[in-house]
């Protein structure tokens, strides 16, 4: 697990090392790494997931190539 820390840098103020640690955070991806173990999910239901979104990728692609042409 990776440890994000900041330290306050002089005359800077709560609010913007705040921003700097949310910055660190979602660059770690933390809290996305959280919220995918926050509930168990079969793996069947994951692989399940996966395919969804590559099939939903699949027909926005050719929707936007029906539109061009």
């Amino acid at each position: 697990m990776p440890k994000v820390g900041v330290r306050k840098q002089e005359g800077e103020t709560f609010e913007s090392m705040l921003r700097r640690f949310k910055k660190l955070v979602g660059r770690e991806g933390i809290l996305n790494d959280y919220r995918r173990h926050l509930v168990y999910e079969k793996p069947s239901e994951i692989r399940k997931k996966r395919e969804a979104m590559k099939w939903r990728k699949i027909r926005r692609k050719l929707q936007k190539m029906m539109e061009e042409d």
